[in-house]
């Protein structure tokens, strides 16, 4: 039987816009409920992950996919509702995250192998393979301000998957590679999920969604507003 690896029970979060500092120093130091405006990012979200399921969140701009990804990873606390999650999870979030542009690629990639738990007699195992995946050559020894953003996106996808997690959380990130590293990335992803890792994609590209995906959730101003199985949820969305 397939264990769970994730599960989102009743997930919300809620942003105030304060009507003066005080209240919203009174507010952080729990003496007084809020006053001002407030909006739900996300609302009432349910699911769970199977271990080794591809699920796919997707939605028009705005409709709160990168703030369930962030409460999911632990980057942003939920205002209601609550996260478990069995195993480790690896994310790629925004592009850069984590990195100092004046360190070198390989500098970054300990900096953040550490981040994520590795020792470093592990990361010294890891980053010859780190460094052959990125493929970004004599780069990997430049400062990252010097990097494009595609080299950025390759380096963070080598350094996330170097060891392959319980969950991999992707955002969008690889659409700034170039078709062939894209096509390199969902190899290993594939591969992952064969291996019974769940990854959880947010993507704009239906095309992805079809061929990797087995269960899609559409977001619609931070509520669910439809999930199921990839082709049924994808064409309702279409």
């Amino acid at each position: 039987m397939t264990h769970t690896v994730l599960h989102v029970q009743n997930l919300g979060k809620c942003y105030y816009q304060h009507a003066s500092l005080s209240s919203r120093l009174l507010h952080w130091l729990g003496l007084r409920q809020p006053q001002g405006k407030h909006y739900w990012a996300n609302q009432d979200i349910n699911f769970t992950v199977p271990a080794g399921q591809a699920v796919a969140i997707i939605g028009q701009n705005g409709a709160g996919k990168s703030t369930l990804l962030k409460m999911i990873t632990g980057t942003v606390r939920p205002s209601a509702g609550q996260v478990q999650v069995h195993g480790r999870i690896s994310a790629m979030l925004e592009l850069g995250l984590g990195f100092n542009p004046e360190f070198t690629g390989r500098q970054n990639a300990y900096m953040a192998g550490g981040l994520m738990g590795f020792s470093q007699p592990q990361l010294d195992a890891l980053m010859p393979e780190i460094e052959s995946f990125a493929d970004i050559g004599e780069f990997f020894e430049q400062p990252l301000r010097v990097y494009s953003s595609g080299m950025q996106a390759r380096l963070a996808f080598a350094v996330a998957t170097a060891v392959r997690p319980d969950v991999l959380i992707v955002d969008e990130i690889l659409s700034v590679g170039d078709s062939y590293f894209q096509h390199r990335s969902f190899d290993r992803i594939r591969q992952f999920k064969e291996q019974g890792t769940s990854i959880i994609l947010v993507t704009h590209s239906m095309g992805d969604v079809r061929s990797l995906c087995d269960h899609v959730i559409l977001l619609d101003q931070g509520k669910v507003l439809k999930q199921g199985a990839a082709d049924e949820v994808v064409d309702y969305y279409n």
